[in-house]
């Protein structure tokens, strides 16, 4: 992924963007190993970054740093955003793709939506920061569309 100077959760802060690559034989090579899971983008909050209908390569379990693209799950309730995933709540979840705009020193991240514009936008600043283990993994390239 090539950086990006961009803006952040505020406008007073930036956020080194990481420029998303189209996927190259050797990522189509990582999800035929079963190395990448993928995911199909469905709502307008990462524009420009990812279209709606774009689909995304993601490695999983893989450690994070700040400008990444994550993929994340969220149950929609804000008063557990910090706090672990368990079964009970996992299976009405929601995945969230969207960028690590802070790391906190307890390991919690704070993500942003490219768009910030978009009224429907969920991200750190509705729900607060999100503990890693709702990080279900880093976005690594974005295949080919067939049309």
């Amino acid at each position: 992924m090539r950086e990006l100077i961009g803006s952040g959760a505020t406008d007073a802060k930036l956020v080194r963007k990481k420029m998303l690559l189209n996927a190259d034989w050797s990522e189509y090579a990582q999800w035929l190993l079963g190395r990448r899971r993928r995911f199909v983008v469905r709502e307008t909050s990462m524009v420009p970054t990812l279209m709606p209908g774009d689909t995304v390569l993601a490695e999983m379990g893989v450690p994070v740093h700040v400008g990444d693209i994550v993929v994340v799950r969220w149950n929609g309730d804000t008063s557990i955003a910090s706090k672990p995933v368990n079964k009970a709540n996992e299976d009405s979840s929601l995945l969230l793709v969207k960028r690590v705009s802070e790391i906190f020193y307890d390991g919690c991240v704070y993500l942003i939506s490219d768009n910030a514009d978009e009224p429907n936008a969920r991200d750190s600043r509705h729900f607060g920061v999100m503990a890693t283990n709702h990080i279900l993994g880093r976005v690594t390239s974005r295949l080919a569309s067939l049309s």
